[in-house]
């Protein structure tokens, strides 16, 4: 009877510790596109319904207050699911300049750093929210009391930490350089891949080209002199 490999025993330990972070990755996913649907879907019902009540002469005075409390929330679940999509704005001046290890590196530093910051706010969200309810303040025209609409806010914050957390663990774990769980760092093929649609590839290569005819013309009357 042959022993596994190294390499063998090495990918099954890989997949079982990617096991828990797949549910938990699948778990988030459900929950952050189930409520965003749902909050896009209520805000546009409520603004669509408001404009109709305006124009019959009865507007909706709780309109407005839903419409806030819907973009607060899809603001802040919004956060994660931007994370897991990798979605979110990038600066990859240093990222570029490294080799591939070091943009895997960079990217796993930067997963858990961000991990941590998040987790930070959720923290001092949450005890935001704790002031907030001692206080009793409620909406004027819902009567919801305020501290449950702001909930929403370390919710949204921790499961944005959550992503970055997989985020980090998925580079750990497996080859290569990740922005998510799901998405591995392909910024230049994505970058080629846009100006291919566009056209601005091979403007580009036109520019470059135009560029050097320039140079070596000028080079050649230089020798000529």
């Amino acid at each position: 009877m042959t022993e596994p490999t190294g390499e063998s025993a090495g990918q099954r330990v890989g997949n079982y510790i990617k096991i828990p972070f797949r549910w938990l990755d699948t778990g988030l996913n459900f929950i952050e596109k189930s409520i965003l649907i749902v909050g896009i879907l209520a805000m546009a019902t409520v603004s669509v319904i408001n404009v109709f009540a305006r124009n019959l002469g009865a507007s909706l005075s709780f309109a407005d207050e839903v419409a806030q409390l819907l973009v607060v929330v899809v603001t802040f679940v919004g956060v994660g699911h931007g994370v897991r999509n990798a979605r979110h704005i990038r600066v990859s001046a240093i990222h570029d300049l490294l080799p591939p290890v070091g943009q895997k590196i960079l990217l796993t530093v930067v997963s858990f750093v961000s991990c941590a910051l998040l987790a930070l706010l959720a923290v001092y969200a949450w005890e935001y929210v704790m002031k907030l309810q001692t206080t009793g303040r409620r909406m004027p025209s819902l009567g919801m009391p305020l501290w449950t609409v702001y909930l929403i806010a370390p919710v949204g914050l921790a499961v944005g930490s959550a992503q970055f957390l997989l985020a980090g663990v998925r580079n750990l774990v497996s080859p290569g350089a990740w922005l998510s769980w799901h998405h591995p760092d392909e910024y230049e093929a994505e970058l080629d891949e846009l100006t291919s649609e566009v056209g601005l590839a091979d403007e580009f290569w036109e520019s470059d080209l135009q560029a050097d005819d320039k140079k070596k013309s000028s080079s050649q009357e230089e020798s000529r002199d």
